[in-house]
C-alpha cells in the first residue's frame, strides 16, 4: 500500500515539478517582455523622443516572424527519433536571446547619443538596426516556442498537460512581475519623477550587463536535461503511429506537408475557431484604459490598476481552468464557458459607464481577466490536441502562427475601430465603445458555437490516412 500511495502522489506531483522547471523558460520570456514592450517601448518614446510610429516599427518587427514557427516546427521533427529533436533549437533560442537584447540595449544607447546630438541620419541608421535585432529577437522566440510546445507534448499525458501548462502560464505572469522589480533595482534613482538623462542612460548601461546572464541562466536551467528526463516518448494508442508518420512527413517538404493540412477539413475548422477565438481574446487589448478615462473619468494611476485586477485574475482563471474545469469539463466546455463568462464581463463594462459605477467596472474587469486565463487556457490545450504523434512540432508551429497573427491583428484591429466607429457615429465616444465591445461579445459567441464542430478524431483519422498514401506512392 505505501508504494502504491508513493506512485499517486507522484503522478500528481510531476506535472507541478516538471511544469515549474519548464516554466522556467516562460518566466524568461516574461521579464523580456516587460524590458522590450514596456521599459524599451517607453524609453524611445518618452526619453529618447523617437517618434512612436517608428518605436512601433522597431519593436513590433519582432511580431513579424511568426510565420518562422511552422519552418522551426518542421525542421525539428525531421530530427531522427533517439536524438535530442527539442533542445538544441531552445538552446539556439535562448542563447539568441540573452545576446540580441543586450545589443538591442547597446544600440538604444547609441540611438540616444545620436539624438540629443540631433544627428539625423545616425539616428536613422540605430533605428534600422534596432528593428534588425528585434527581427533576431523575433526569430528566436519563434523558435524556442515553437520547440518548447513541441516539449511539452513529448514529455506529458494528456490528463498531465491541463495542469502542466497552467503551471507554466502562471510563471509567465510572474516573469512579468520579476521583470519589473528588475527595472526598479538597475535604475535606481532613474524611476524616481524628474530624474536627469544621464540617469537613465547610465541605468540602460547596467541593464545592458545585468538582463542577459538572468535570461540566459534561466533558459539554459529551464531545458538543459530536460529532453533527456522522457527515456521514451508518452505512449500512444499505436506505438508504430510516431515511427510511420514521421517516415511520411520526411517525404514532403515544407510546402507540401502545409498543402497537405490545408486539405484536411477538421484542420482548416480548427484554423478558424482558434483565429476567431484569438482576435476576441484580444480585440480590447488597446482600448480598454483609454475607455476608463474617457467614460469614467479615472486618471492615468487609476487606469494602470487595472492591468493589475487584470493579471490577479487571469492567474486565477488559469489555475482554476488547469486544475478544476479542464479535467472536469473538458477543453470545449470550459472553452464556451469561458467565452460566456467574457461575454457577460464585456456587458457589466459598458451598463457600469452611465452611472459612473467604478466598483462595477473593476469586478468586470477581474471577471474579464478571469475569463481570459480560463480562454487562453483552453485555448492552449486544443492546439496541444490538434496535433499527430511524428508531426507534433510542425502542427504546433502551424497553430502558433494563426495564434500570433490574430492576437496582432485584434490588438490593431480594437484602435482602429474606435477611431473608425466613432468618426462614423459623429463622435459620439461611448457609442465607439459599445461598438468595440459589443463587436467582442458577438465574436466570442460566434467562436463558443463553432467549437462544436471541432472534430479532434476526425482530424487525426485523415492526417493519418493522408499520409499513409504519401507513403504508398513514395514506395512505388
Amino acid at each position: 500500500m505505501p508504494c502504491i500511495v508513493w506512485d499517486l502522489g507522484d503522478f500528481r506531483m510531476r506535472p507541478l515539478r516538471l511544469g515549474l522547471r519548464l516554466g522556467l523558460f516562460q518566466l524568461s520570456l516574461g521579464i523580456l517582455g516587460v524590458l522590450t514592450l514596456g521599459l524599451l517601448n517607453r524609453l524611445l518614446i518618452q526619453d529618447i523622443q523617437v517618434p512612436a510610429a517608428l518605436a512601433a516599427l522597431a519593436i513590433g518587427a519582432q511580431e513579424l516572424m511568426g510565420f518562422t514557427r511552422a519552418w522551426f516546427g518542421y525542421q525539428s521533427d525531421r530530427i531522427p527519433a533517439g536524438r535530442l529533436r527539442r533542445t538544441p533549437f531552445l538552446i539556439f533560442s535562448v542563447l539568441m536571446l540573452s545576446l540580441l537584447f543586450g545589443i538591442a540595449v547597446w544600440l538604444v544607447l547609441q540611438l540616444a547619443v545620436a539624438m540629443q546630438g540631433s544627428d539625423s541620419s545616425a539616428a536613422g541608421q540605430w533605428i534600422a538596426l534596432l528593428v534588425l535585432v528585434f527581427v533576431g529577437i523575433g526569430t528566436a522566440v519563434s523558435a524556442g516556442g515553437t520547440a518548447f510546445s513541441a516539449l511539452i507534448v513529448d514529455l506529458t499525458s494528456e490528463r498531465e498537460r491541463t495542469r502542466l501548462l497552467a503551471v507554466v502560464w502562471s510563471m509567465r505572469l510572474m516573469g512579468v512581475m520579476l521583470g519589473t522589480v528588475l527595472v526598479n533595482r538597475v535604475f535606481g534613482s532613474a524611476c524616481s519623477v524628474g530624474s536627469s538623462p544621464d540617469a537613465v542612460l547610465q541605468g540602460l548601461e547596467r541593464l545592458m550587463l545585468a538582463a542577459p546572464p538572468i535570461l540566459l541562466s534561466l533558459g539554459l536551467g529551464s531545458v538543459i536535461g530536460v529532453e533527456r528526463l522522457s527515456r521514451e516518448p508518452v505512449p500512444s494508442s499505436d506505438p508504430d503511429v510516431a515511427s510511420r508518420l514521421s517516415v511520411a512527413s520526411s517525404k514532403l517538404s515544407l510546402s507540401e506537408m502545409l498543402s497537405t493540412v490545408r486539405s484536411i477539413p477538421q484542420a482548416a475548422e480548427f484554423m478558424a475557431v482558434l483565429c476567431l477565438f484569438t482576435f476576441s481574446m484580444f480585440l480590447n487589448d488597446a482600448v480598454l484604459e483609454p475607455y476608463g478615462a474617457a467614460a469614467f473619468g479615472m486618471n492615468v494611476c487609476a487606469t494602470t490598476s487595472l492591468n493589475a485586477v487584470i493579471a490577479f485574475g487571469f492567474l486565477a482563471g488559469l489555475l482554476i481552468s488547469g486544475f478544476r474545469l479542464v479535467p472536469r469539463l473538458g477543453m470545449i466546455r470550459t472553452s464556451q464557458g469561458g467565452a460566456a463568462a467574457a461575454s457577460i464581463a464585456l456587458a457589466l463594462m459598458l451598463v457600469a459607464a452611465p452611472g459612473q459605477m467604478q466598483d462595477v467596472l473593476r469586478l468586470s474587469v477581474g471577471l474579464f481577466g478571469l475569463s481570459l486565463g480560463v480562454c487562453i487556457h483552453a485555448c492552449l490545450n486544443l492546439m496541444f490536441t490538434f496535433v499527430q504523434p511524428g508531426l507534433t512540432a510542425v502542427l504546433l508551429g502551424l497553430w502558433g502562427v494563426g495564434y500570433a497573427y490574430s492576437r496582432g491583428l485584434a490588438t490593431v484591429s480594437g484602435g482602429g475601430l474606435l477611431t473608425l466607429i466613432e468618426t462614423i457615429n459623429g463622435g459620439n465616444v461611448f457609442g465607439a465603445y459599445v461598438g468595440v465591445f459589443g463587436l467582442q461579445i458577438i465574436c466570442f459567441l460566434t467562436a463558443g458555437l463553432l467549437m462544436n464542430q471541432l472534430d479532434v478524431e476526425g482530424f487525426r483519422r485523415r492526417m493519418k490516412a493522408t499520409l499513409c498514401e504519401v507513403m504508398a506512392i513514395a514506395t512505388d
